[in-house]
């Protein structure tokens, strides 16, 4: 399909592709990594869209900026706000070709939009769980005689969305709506270092 009432180079994911790419975050912004045109190096926050440098990103989350624009030289890939799987409905970037709207904010958009309710409750509940009981010991730990690092991850969460119906006082289907998501991140750690003394 050619598209020609714009001219941007863009790429946009829903959740539904989101969901099914192997990576152990449930950090939307991780997802991008995996589309055309962005290298990561290292991390994925270290990675950078077109060779351009991290400068030239601008995430935003409904058109609100979400960067740390302090550091936006060194560690562009990041949003103070991290945007979640359950809570985003789709990411847009565009490389090239920006709309009106966006040119003056940077040459690459990470554009994040939230999930909203509509005329249908739906909903998801979560608990993500991962342990240095499930790994085996590295092997540097193995040679020093060392135990496994404490490496516990619990990610409980909850959405839910749909109409405000208040029974026999108000029904909001095709009105008015709502849409929640919670989620928390427990991640206690270890960490071993080796001093030269």
């Amino acid at each position: 399909v050619v598209q020609t009432q714009s001219s941007a180079v863009a790429a946009t994911i829903g959740t539904n592709q989101i969901a099914s790419l192997p990576v152990a975050s449930r950090n939307t912004l991780d997802f991008v990594t995996f589309l055309p045109g962005v290298q990561t190096p290292g991390g994925n926050r270290d990675s950078i869209v077109n060779g351009l440098p991290q400068s030239s990103l601008n995430i935003t989350v409904d058109g609100v900026s979400v960067q740390d624009n302090y550091l936006k030289t060194t560690d562009g890939f990041f949003a103070r706000m991290s945007p979640r799987l359950d809570a985003v409905e789709e990411v847009t970037v565009t490389t090239a070709g920006n709309g009106a709207e966006s040119n003056a904010m940077g040459s690459t958009q990470i554009q994040f939009t939230t999930r909203s309710g509509s005329n249908l409750f739906s909903g998801s509940a979560y608990y993500y769980y991962q342990s240095e009981k499930l790994n085996t010991n590295t092997y540097f730990n193995e040679l020093a005689g060392l135990p496994k690092n404490v490496a516990l991850q619990r990610q409980p969460g909850v959405r839910v969305g749909g109409p405000i119906v208040i029974p026999g006082v108000y029904d909001g289907r095709g009105k008015a709506f709502f849409f929640v998501n919670y989620e928390e991140n427990r991640t206690p750690r270890t960490r071993t270092d080796t001093s030269d003394f």
